[in-house]
């Protein structure tokens, strides 16, 4: 299977692409506020391992919501930076990428076991998106490789090298580290875990 994988730039996306060398790397641009960041840092990680990178831009800020775009969250939702059908776009909008490149039949996400907080993080999502897609033009699915691993276990797993992690941005309000959003806290709970192997 040749998957291509959408490399947010964010340590789970960076550890699954050294780990299981995509056949392509796709960012996407949708609107969120740290995205300038996220490109730079996806890019960099893609250069490292030698992937070829595709970056699309879609300003889909109008549709955010919570601290990703800079608003009110939506009542009810799970976490501050719930952005409504997030995953679900951006899986399609990776799928209209991959079909230009001949042999990929995945879409690749970096789901890890602590994203089943989320409606889109849980194994009944990805079947079904992956049953969604392969009805489609094309026929290309989706998976998880790392959805069974937890983010720490995925980058014990991948052996992904110290300086490839400091690339990697996961601030989810701002294109400089906030270190006060659950994605900075996030990243700085995985570098404590995994620092004892460096």
């Amino acid at each position: 299977m040749a998957g291509a994988l959408l490399l947010s730039g964010g340590m789970d996306s960076a550890a699954l692409a050294w780990w299981k060398r995509p056949a392509l790397a796709i960012n996407v641009d949708y609107g969120q506020r740290p995205a300038v960041a996220e490109r730079k840092a996806a890019k960099t990680v893609a250069e490292e391992i030698g992937i070829p990178f595709e970056a699309i831009s879609i300003d889909l800020s109008s549709l955010g919501a919570g601290t990703m775009v800079g608003g009110p969250a939506i009542a009810g939702a799970p976490t501050p930076e719930w952005w409504p059908f997030r995953n679900q776009i951006l899986v399609t909008l990776a799928g209209a990428v991959a079909l230009r490149h001949p042999g990929i039949d995945a879409i690749w996400i970096g789901s890890v076991k602590e994203d089943r907080v989320n409606g889109d993080g849980s194994p009944e999502f990805r079947q079904a998106i992956d049953r969604l897609m392969r009805l489609q033009e094309g026929g290309i699915g989706v998976d998880a490789p790392a959805a069974h691993l937890s983010a720490s276990e995925l980058v014990e797993e991948s052996q992904v090298p110290p300086h490839v992690l400091g690339w990697t941005h996961s601030c989810f309000v701002s294109n400089e580290p906030c270190l006060k959003c659950r994605g900075c806290a996030k990243h700085l709970t995985v570098l404590e875990a995994v620092g004892r192997r460096w």
